[in-house]
């Protein structure tokens, strides 16, 4: 499992919130982590537009390749990875109280260089950022045990 310091490493040596959730799912889900850190790497910082939290769009990765549906006919899997995403989004909202980088980090926004700085001067980086990748790998190893 993925802690709070190997993130921030992560962080500063490029590696994005969603990389790293996508990253540490991969390895149950039948992919090396390299690969998945580069499926991952357009989506953090709110897909560099402060949009949707990187670690959700990371969980969401996971979710898809665990549940979803690749083929016509597949419909019941359909419910299964809604029932999971919803679960998923429910959980991480009521430890962070949004699914959104610019809420989460009192409306900074990642995708603008000096409110990037501002965050990490701040701590948010540390204080919100790596327990929130921390959060997202610990609900999809709680959604899969369900």
């Amino acid at each position: 499992m993925v802690d709070e310091k190997q993130v921030l490493d992560g962080f500063f040596s490029g590696i994005c919130c969603s990389m790293l959730v996508f990253g540490e799912a991969a390895h149950g889900l039948g992919i090396d982590e390299v690969t998945a850190r580069k499926i991952a790497s357009c989506f953090g910082s709110g897909m560099e537009h402060a949009g949707l939290c990187g670690c959700v769009t990371g969980a969401y990765m996971a979710l898809g390749l665990k549940y979803g549906n690749g083929a016509p006919g597949e419909v019941e899997k359909i419910a299964r990875l809604k029932e999971k995403k919803a679960e998923f989004e429910r959980r991480f909202v009521e430890r962070w109280g949004s699914l959104e980088c610019t809420k989460m980090l009192g409306g900074l926004d990642p995708a603008v260089p000096k409110e990037l700085q501002t965050a990490v001067e701040g701590g948010l980086f540390a204080g919100v950022c790596a327990p929130a990748v921390c959060s997202a790998c610990e609900i999809l190893k709680e959604l899969e045990a369900e």
